[in-house]
């Protein structure tokens, strides 16, 4: 009689555990079907991150650093899929944008190298002018009105002129070193500039999204 009354107790268990053991494989079902649709988008937002900031990508003057003035839409519009809309951003900022992606987004993290213009007069009664490092170049112009004939870039001649160095010239320096221009000659304050492109880099995030 015990044994007969128990059977309806469970019954009823055994119906709960199949219920709930049915409802955990259609959760998971759920889940990994969402997970094969996701793996496409996510796959390609990693690949179009990583190809940005490969060593051979038109964007980065070296693996990981990006060069900011090559981040234009012309740029990137050649190295992101065109069959899928994307997103670009660099430090939380878009940089390139087309259709409106919602899908997964890759994040990796970079360095933006950016070229700056600093001009400088040298004073009355100069005779050397210290340039800092990662400038790779410099500009001298000499007024006509100078009476300068050489000019040096630490021990190296860079211009020389016995009737007179007179004109704009664009001068190569070492990018690892700090270069002292020297003018051998006479000039006055206002005769001579010298312009010269130091280079600023940041860190940065780079994101990726793609998909719909």
């Amino acid at each position: 009689m015990r044994g007969q009354a128990n059977l309806p107790a469970v019954a009823v268990a055994l119906l709960v555990v199949t219920t709930a053991a049915g409802l955990a494989v259609v959760v998971a079902d759920g889940a990994f079907a969402s997970a094969e649709r996701d793996a496409g988008p996510r796959a390609t937002a990693a690949a179009v991150a990583d190809r940005l900031l490969a060593s051979d990508s038109p964007l980065t003057d070296r693996r990981n650093v990006l060069n900011a003035s090559r981040l234009t839409a012309a740029g990137l519009e050649a190295a992101v899929p065109s069959d899928v809309p994307v997103r670009v951003a660099v430090g939380g900022e878009t940089v390139y944008e087309r259709g409106d992606p919602t899908g997964p987004t890759a994040r990796r993290l970079a360095v933006v190298a950016e070229r700056q213009t600093v001009g400088l007069e040298p004073p009355l009664e100069f005779e050397t002018v210290t340039l800092p490092r990662r400038s790779p170049r410099a500009t001298i112009e000499v007024d006509p009105s100078a009476g300068i004939e050489t000019v040096r870039a630490n021990d190296r001649v860079v211009l020389h002129d016995p009737a007179g160095v007179v004109g704009e010239y664009d001068v190569r320096l070492s990018r690892y070193e700090t270069t002292r221009l020297r003018f051998e000659g006479r000039a006055e304050e206002g005769d001579v500039t010298v312009t010269y492109y130091p280079r600023r880099t940041k860190k940065a995030e780079l994101e990726v999204t793609v998909g719909a």
